[in-house]
């Protein structure tokens, strides 16, 4: 689809009712999937694990996590967005990754590892839980948006027992689900939007 950034933002809403008979291809999925992970997180950690859902018995499983909110069960897929909460290995990983991608010395590695120590390392672990699910929504906006160029609907979701849905999807503890976004194709007429004036939200000052 070319649709500019205004539809973009047009078409996105928060879809409650999906077309159940149609779904997301396989291939684009994986395309929205593959432009989500280019979201950007800060010092590039990435500290998110994104688990998604086709399987139909497993959304239905899933549903009363979620307060049987009808959207869980009705879409094509479910994208459970968890922040990762594992610091010390993602930076581990991280390096190994950006010696082997950008050609890091050794000393600009050891140079960054101390200040991913001394910025975020250091914080207890409930302000590191909190760090990680604030890049966890900037990957979520980046998979609303994608979808939405693609003409697939969304719809972000705080609504949910964490413990729950990792009880269901046997999540290990160092993955937080922060953020759940069903996707499919829209089965309702689209709601008008409502936003604050510019002047509002916006203040400049010169």
């Amino acid at each position: 689809m070319d649709k500019s950034m205004k539809d973009i933002m047009q078409f996105r809403f928060a879809c409650k009712h999906f077309d159940v008979a149609k779904k997301v291809e396989d291939s684009v999925l994986r395309e929205l999937l593959d432009l989500t992970i280019l979201s950007p997180s800060s010092f590039g950690l990435q500290p998110w694990k994104f688990i998604v859902i086709k399987n139909q018995e497993l959304k239905n499983t899933l549903a009363p996590a979620c307060y049987n909110q009808p959207q869980i069960v009705e879409s094509s897929c479910v994208v459970v967005m968890c922040a990762r909460t594992d610091i010390a290995k993602i930076l581990e990983e991280y390096c190994v990754k950006s010696k082997a991608d950008l050609g890091y010395t050794d000393e600009q590695t050891e140079a960054f590892k101390n200040m991913i120590v001394g910025s975020i390392l250091s914080r207890v672990d409930e302000d590191i839980k909190v760090w990680a699910q604030k890049q966890v929504y900037l990957a979520g906006m980046s998979l609303m948006l994608i979808a939405a160029e693609r003409g697939v609907d969304s719809c972000p979701m705080e609504g949910f027992d964490p413990a729950k849905v990792s009880a269901v999807l046997g999540l290990p503890t160092e993955l937080v689900p922060t953020l759940i976004v069903p996707l499919g194709y829209r089965n309702m007429e689209e709601p008008k939007k409502t936003r604050f004036d510019f002047d509002a939200i916006v203040e400049e000052r010169n």
